[in-house]
């Protein structure tokens, strides 16, 4: 009986040895160092636990009983240490509450070797059975109460793991209940031991960490206990968190602020002890008297007075809830939208004027030119006056091309539309307008196929129709080809022409987005293709050869369900 057991708790050692080995080599994952000394820790324990037991002498027996009862001491700091990392709380934890967490242990290893008044074991006996020797005491005041520090301990860190558990996703959980169960097998064995629900004599903590080396083993092999922890996600979302430019609060159920980031520390010109555990009316009034009455979702942008100055931002309210129900806090988002609000409205007003104003003073200019190309006479004077006119009609047909953009981006939606039909009409509105054109179309090519992209992006084939003609010379020639990707996620349409092309500067500033002072477009028409075209999450590209210039612009395929 005693060699079966003593060869189950050696291999108990060697398991937790061997997992211990393998957690080093892993140690930068939040948590591995922790799970390394505890395994060792759990190791050393069943090692000792047998060279107990194969003692020969009663000095040698006590001897290795002592040492377990100081190994016992590393069990329950390494688990807390390992919970807290592993779930991103280790930033809670200075040194000097790491060293007070130290006191007991120490004290206690201490106790053990000095035992004084038999604070620690009293009326020790060695016996010899069994093939083995055992070690029989009636435990002491200290001996009982470093079980219950050590349990209060485990106890938090399974806390900690819980609470964590009940707010993450599948995998992390796994993890959680995986450590918990690692934790849980040897506690209830060593539970049996002092409480005599085992024969005396045998203390069966020692054989439950080979349970305790399974369950990890499969932890790390099936759910990526040592690739990924959880501790890693909490550290990167506080670190978003305190970067994000964005003013976060947290706020509680009772409208007290719980958190906030540094931005809005920022904001507010003040500190978190001055915010923290405050009403928010408190902090922020004007926040306070914009949310609306009870927990629900908000979003609307409102004018605030959050530092001396007021500010439009864009507020949104979202909902925590318990894991049974309850809602428990209020996350406010707030972003500074002034900026964006004033460029906003300055485009709405100079859009106004190029639509409107702009094009009414135009027609004024083109009336005048017309009425004083009849009453003066002279070729040179009537030159001037058809270069006033055709000026005129270039920035009249700029403003409308400005309008027909906007309507069309005000009434757009996410819609699905027949690409075939679509190029019909656009190369139909084209060919009225310039009956002298070739534009060679194959509509089979374009059949049955449907574009994300809405009604807009008629108006960019018609610009780019019309482009391709109006920069060539008589007799143009356009060709449009569609072709459809292999995969089925997009369609690319290639529209062709044998003109001189289109200039590198025009493209460049096309193709990277933007211009400067130095590279700029000549025109409107090309940026109203481009700004249809990728507001549909498509692109737009240029391929020049001596044969002439071919847009490339491919677009998302539709689904036919949104006919």
């Amino acid at each position: 009986m005693a060699a079966i057991y003593l060869a189950v708790v050696l291999f108990a050692g060697i398991i937790g040895t061997g997992v211990a080995m393998y957690a080093l080599v892993h140690r930068e994952t939040p948590g591995a160092g922790p799970l390394a000394l505890l395994l060792l820790g759990a190791a050393m324990w069943s090692f000792t636990e047998g060279l107990s037991i194969a003692a020969g002498s009663a000095a040698s027996t006590l001897f290795w009983a002592k040492l377990r009862l100081s190994i016992t001491t590393i069990i329950p700091i390494s688990w807390l240490l390992l919970t807290v990392e592993y779930t991103g709380r280790d930033r809670y934890l200075s040194v000097r509450q790491l060293g007070a967490l130290l006191i007991e242990p120490i004290a206690f290893v201490l106790l053990v070797w000095t035992n004084p008044h038999q604070v620690v074991l009293r009326s020790v006996d060695i016996v010899f059975a069994g093939g083995g020797t055992g070690v029989f005491a009636t435990r002491g005041l200290a001996y009982w109460a470093h079980v219950s520090y050590s349990h209060l301990l485990i106890a938090l860190g399974a806390f900690l793991l819980v609470r964590l558990s009940l707010r993450t996703d599948s995998l992390f959980r796994a993890q959680s209940t995986a450590l918990l169960a690692s934790i849980t097998v040897p506690v209830v064995a060593q539970a049996a031991f002092l409480f005599r629900f085992v024969p005396r004599g045998i203390d069966p903590t020692g054989v439950a960490f080979v349970a305790t080396g399974a369950i990890l083993t499969v932890a790390i092999l099936r759910r990526q206990l040592l690739a990924v922890a959880a501790g890693t996600r909490e550290h990167g979302r506080d670190e978003i968190l305190s970067e994000l430019e964005d003013l976060v609060f947290m706020v509680d159920e009772a409208g007290f602020v719980a958190d906030c980031n540094q931005a809005a520390l920022e904001t507010l010109d003040t500190t978190a002890d001055d915010v923290i555990g405050r009403p928010l009316e408190t902090v922020a009034p004007t926040l306070a008297d914009t949310l609306p009455d009870g927990a629900i979702e908000y979003h609307r942008v409102v004018p605030l007075e959050l530092d001396g100055t007021v500010r439009k931002y864009d507020v949104q309210q979202s909902l925590i809830e318990r894991p049974f129900g309850d809602v428990e806090t209020r996350i406010l988002s707030l972003r500074d939208v002034t900026d964006q609000t004033r460029r906003e409205q300055q485009l709405d007003v100079l859009n106004r004027l190029l639509r409107h104003n702009l094009r009414n003073e135009m027609n004024v200019i083109r009336g005048h030119a017309e009425l004083l190309a009849e009453v003066v006479d002279g070729p040179a004077v009537q030159r001037h006056v058809e270069t006033i006119m055709g000026t005129v009609d270039t920035v009249t047909d700029r403003s409308d091309k400005v309008g027909t953009l906007t309507r069309a981006f005000d009434a757009e939606g996410a819609q699905s539309v027949d690409l075939e039909l679509t190029l019909r009409d656009a190369i139909g509105t084209i060919q009225g307008a310039h009956p002298s054109a070739h534009i060679q179309f194959d509509p089979a090519a374009a059949s049955g196929i449907r574009v994300n992209s809405g009604a807009s992006i008629g108006l960019a084939f018609e610009e780019l129709l019309h482009n391709a003609i109006e920069h060539n010379d008589a007799d143009p020639t356009v060709r449009v080809n569609v072709e459809a990707d292999a995969h089925d996620s997009g369609v690319t349409v290639r529209i062709a022409d044998d003109g001189p092309g289109i200039g590198e500067q025009e493209r460049t500033v096309i193709e990277r987005g933007s211009e400067t002072p130095l590279e700029h477009s000549s025109g409107i028409g090309l940026w109203l293709v481009a700004w249809i075209v990728r507001t549909v999450g498509g692109t737009i590209t240029f391929e020049i050869t001596d044969e002439g210039t071919t847009v490339v612009v491919r677009l998302p395929r539709g689904d036919d369900s949104s006919k």
